[in-house]
């Protein structure tokens, strides 16, 4: 983001009139979602976390959306966890080759 950008988020923050804690805690949950997108993953965090506020003060996502993506990817991260930890046992299981 340039300064430009930053002097406009720092504004839509100062006018936020919400509360101010609930909005960080949404943009550090959605900055750790962003984070998992290829277009964010070899970003720095705290342009990641501007980004997320940035989207959160600018109505691009609201707060029943950033929870509904946590879950999602949440509940895919489980099902992928739990498919490897299934695939190892079936390994361990196999005869040994030589």
């Amino acid at each position: 983001m340039s300064l430009k950008n930053d002097q406009e988020l720092a504004a839509k923050l100062t006018d936020f009139d919400g509360d101010r804690y609930d909005v960080v805690v949404l943009a550090s949950r959605y900055a750790k979602e962003l984070k998992k997108k290829p277009e964010f993953r070899n970003q720095p965090t705290s342009a990641v976390i501007k980004e997320a506020l940035d989207a959160i003060l600018s109505n691009r996502i609201t707060k029943d959306e950033i929870l509904q993506v946590a879950v999602t990817n949440k509940a895919a991260e489980e099902k992928a966890a739990e498919e490897a930890r299934l695939e190892a046992e079936r390994k361990a299981k196999e005869p040994m080759k030589l």
